[in-house]
């Protein structure tokens, strides 16, 4: 058995090697090669119903083409203008420019999306349209989706990849596909598998709870935005601060079960007089849930007060998952939410 190559290079300049390669195929290649790459360039011109940007006005609609692709102009350029991926093709005899910003796990950042919109837009090279495609493997969070949106991005997902590469019909064709196609195969079918398995491990199972819980409880039209973050250099576990009530809030991380905390850096001196009295009353609230408490290391403060990060209290929700199911869960934590707020009051959000 051939040892599968991108079992070992799974970072992103690996897959950003694989969309250059089949853009390459449909320039420089010949017969089924060929082919290949001109149906992925169509498939990413396609993508996010066909949205591409109008060089004359810089507006984005839907393009309502053939997106029949005559020929890749240019070969492709990696970290053209730091772009992942840069190259010209003709689309039904009009010259597109293709931004591609090529993620596997990692998140956009700051403005790059509208700064590579906005450089090809202003250079002087002949075009009539920008397709600008966001190409992810990894999970994309709502938010993530709908700011590459905003900013004119068709999305293109690993379920996208997986209905491109259409079983084994398009990937027999050369041994570099096959291997790719069997590995993303693998990666969205393992994503699947931990959705169903509700396995709080992974940051994106994490945030479609979140993302449950933040709709039952309706909290006075806050945003429940999930961002995992790398901690320790740990991949992806740990959540920023979930706010419930003013300095409450929510949080999950792999290592550790959900926990209700405080912002102890906000609430200063009124959380160290009432967090007898939180603690007390989320364990009342809890039992009532019927949920089974779970540990948390405590660490001591520099005032002496025994606490940890913040936590008032922890639940076992890996238990409740499996048993309950998530909607089941999801009703048991907001439920312990609703009653601890009724208990303490919401006085530290004034």
């Amino acid at each position: 058995m051939v040892p599968n190559i991108f079992k070992y290079a799974t970072r992103e300049l690996s897959q950003d090697a694989v969309v250059c390669w089949l853009v390459a195929c449909a320039r420089d290649a010949a017969g089924e090669l060929r082919e290949l790459g001109l149906e992925f360039v169509q498939a990413l011109m396609r993508s996010g119903n066909g949205m591409a940007i109008d060089v004359s006005d810089g507006q984005s609609d839907s393009y309502e083409g053939d997106c029949k692709i005559g020929q890749v102009l240019c070969e492709p350029k990696l970290q053209h203008e730091n772009m992942d991926v840069y190259f010209q093709a003709k689309v039904d005899e009009m010259v597109v420019s293709f931004i591609i910003e090529d993620k596997t796990d990692t998140e956009m950042h700051g403005d790059q999306l509208e700064r590579y919109r906005r450089t090809v837009m202003e250079d002087s090279v002949t075009k009539d349209l920008i397709k600008a495609v966001y190409l992810k493997t990894g999970h994309v969070f709502d938010d993530e989706r709908e700011k590459a949106k905003s900013t004119g991005y068709s999305v293109f997902d690993i379920e996208d990849m997986v209905a491109f590469l259409d079983g084994d019909s398009r990937a027999r064709v050369h041994e570099i596909l096959r291997q790719y196609a069997e590995y993303i195969r693998s990666e969205r079918d393992y994503r699947r598998s931990a959705l169903k398995e509700w396995n709080l491990d992974e940051s994106f199972v994490q945030w479609e709870f979140m993302v449950r819980l933040g709709k039952v409880l309706q909290l006075g039209g806050k945003s429940w935005p999930a961002k995992a973050v790398s901690v320790g250099g740990g991949a992806w576990t740990q959540y920023p601060h979930w706010e419930v009530r003013g300095e409450f809030f929510w949080r999950l991380d792999s290592w550790k079960p959900l926990r209700l905390m405080v912002d102890t850096s906000h609430a200063g001196d009124q959380a160290l007089a009432r967090w007898g009295e939180w603690s007390r009353a989320f364990e009342a609230a809890r039992n009532e849930a019927g949920l089974s408490a779970d540990t948390f290391r405590r660490v001591r403060s520099r005032r002496g007060t025994v606490v940890h990060e913040g936590t008032i209290g922890a639940v076992d929700i890996s238990s409740c998952l499996r048993e309950d199911g998530p909607d089941a869960a999801v009703a048991k934590v907001a439920k312990l939410h609703r009653m601890f707020i009724a208990s303490v009051g919401d006085d530290l959000s004034q």
